[in-house]
C-alpha cells in the first residue's frame, strides 16, 4: 500500500460502538466529507499512513467514494 493511499479495512452499518465516545462519528454525523448535514449510514475503518481510524459515512458519500465503495469505482 502506498503511504498516502487510504484502504478500506471494515464497513458496517453505522453503530456508535465503533466510534470514540463524544465524537461526531459516535453521535451519528457523517464525518467522511465533513461538514455534511446527512446522518451516518456506515461505520468504516480505513488504514492510511497515519494508522487505522474509524469514520462515519452517509449513504451518498459512501457510494461516491472509491475507498468506501471500490466495487463502483471506475
Amino acid at each position: 500500500m502506498e503511504p498516502h493511499v487510504m484502504e478500506l479495512q471494515e464497513k458496517h452499518p453505522w453503530s456508535a460502538d465503533h466510534h470514540r465516545s463524544g465524537t461526531l462519528s459516535a453521535r451519528g454525523d457523517c464525518t467522511w466529507a465533513a461538514p455534511c448535514p446527512r446522518p451516518a449510514a456506515w461505520s468504516v475503518q480505513v488504514s492510511s499512513a497515519g494508522g487505522d481510524s474509524w469514520w462515519a459515512a452517509c449513504t451518498e458519500h459512501a457510494a461516491a467514494s472509491p475507498v468506501l465503495s471500490p466495487e463502483t469505482a471506475p
